[in-house]
């Protein structure tokens, strides 16, 4: 059998993995246009803010070729499902592909001169290109364009962003838990901002900025052989003995919307899936909640599931401190979602252990957890650690009075 992978991202060099630890004499070919491997994209913000390049790498491309995976560093520019064959270099044949080619940035106006953040290369030339003291313009307070923010803050450059909602990290988090994290922000950040074009350093938007660095972090739109995003079922497949996974794939999510994949959480576990199966094996991947988490400026931000906006629903937030008050605790926001007869629907949460605490609610939601549950569930306590009742209970405590009451 022959096991063909088009991309090396989380999805593809996963993909290429598993279909290896599941048939050992499989002939498996995995194509990479870039060169470098299997490296973590989420750790491009990192580059751009100092670390060496090579030290994101996870697995290069001796890797692939000591585990008995051919690596092609070759873009594929067809693929034909019917007649199993890829062009690229040149035409190869397959048994199974796996189709794992990514995004690319997404720009809603002419931007000459800006830079985007999608793979190792960009990060490189933004490093290139930053000027101390500078002034650096990002468009768009989403998930990257905050950690760049970050990034760049942290290589001396003044930044200011511009975002065209009226919050940031729209798609993560509800205005007001938005607004909150945003006061604690050291940078400056624009709302309502439309930007209608870059050029030669200018960004022009409700006024004209002027930029030694500008980039921009709009969102992505799927890239493949298809000319559109691919949309895979349970078992991350396609069509006959094709599959796909990552950011070119469109999933339901546990709450049955389509998606757009855009996150490595997923994109790997899709590439074990699609993997296996290529290999002939049999397995599914889980509807995902889509977990969200980040780092900004040292506070932890985390959220899962749906927002108060996406459901007529009910919700609570709890603001206060992580541990029992005489022992001076961090700031903590927790906000829980439930639908009107209680079920946990989605959860938001801002401080240390934010992530840990949307892992905890993503295993209630998974399983249709009342709100009264949690809001009764002991935990482990310590004074120095964690107080008797943490900041879900309360958030559920908060949240079953208002379900009770029968009132949002």
């Amino acid at each position: 059998m022959k096991i063909v992978i088009v991309g090396c991202g989380a999805g593809g060099g996963t993909a290429a993995q598993f279909a290896r630890k599941t048939d050992r004499k499989a002939k498996i070919v995995i194509y990479d246009k870039e060169g470098y491997g299997q490296y973590s994209k989420c750790a491009l913000p990192l580059v751009i803010a100092g670390k060496d390049w090579k030290e994101i790498i996870e697995f290069p491309p001796s890797w692939f070729e000591k585990n008995g995976i051919e690596y092609r560093h070759e873009e594929v520019y067809k693929i034909d499902l019917e007649g199993r064959v890829i062009e690229g270099g040149k035409e190869e044949d397959f048994d199974k592909v796996v189709v794992a080619t990514g995004a690319q940035p997404s720009c809603p106006f002419e931007a000459k001169g800006a830079l985007f953040l999608r793979c190792l290369d960009d990060a490189i030339e933004i490093r290139q290109r930053i000027k101390k003291g500078g002034q650096a313009i990002i468009v768009g307070a989403g998930l990257i364009g905050l950690e760049v923010a970050e990034a760049l803050a942290k290589c001396k450059m003044k930044v200011k962003v511009l975002e065209y909602m009226p919050y940031i990290l729209p798609n993560m988090l509800d205005e007001d838990v938005a607004n909150y994290l945003l006061k604690k922000l050291p940078i400056d950040v624009e709302l309502g901002c439309k930007v209608e074009k870059i050029e030669d350093g200018k960004v022009i938007a409700n006024e004209e900025y002027k930029a030694d660095l500008a980039i921009v972090a709009v969102g992505n739109k799927a890239i493949t052989p298809f000319g559109k995003a691919i949309e895979v079922d349970e078992k991350c497949m396609f069509a006959r003995d094709a599959f796909a996974v990552g950011d070119c794939t469109i999933i339901r999510d546990f709450f049955g919307r389509k998606i757009q994949v855009g996150l490595g959480s997923i994109a790997v576990r899709q590439g074990m899936v699609a993997g296996i199966n290529s290999a002939g094996g049999h397995e599914i991947i889980l509807p995902s909640l889509l977990p969200k988490t980040t780092k900004i400026f040292g506070i932890e931000v985390a959220s899962v599931g749906l927002l108060s906006n996406e459901i007529d629903g009910i919700s609570s937030k709890y603001i206060g401190k992580d541990l029992p008050h005489y022992m001076n605790g961090n700031d903590i926001l927790v906000k829980v979602i439930a639908d009107k007869k209680g079920i946990i629907v989605g959860c938001q949460a801002i401080g240390n252990g934010a992530s840990k605490i949307i892992d905890r609610i993503a295993l209630a939601i998974y399983n249709r957890m009342h709100v009264s549950i949690l809001a009764k569930m002991e935990n482990s306590y310590a004074p120095a650690v964690a107080p008797v009742f943490d900041a879900v209970n309360i958030a559920c405590q908060m949240l079953n009075k208002k379900i009770k009451k029968g009132r949002n």
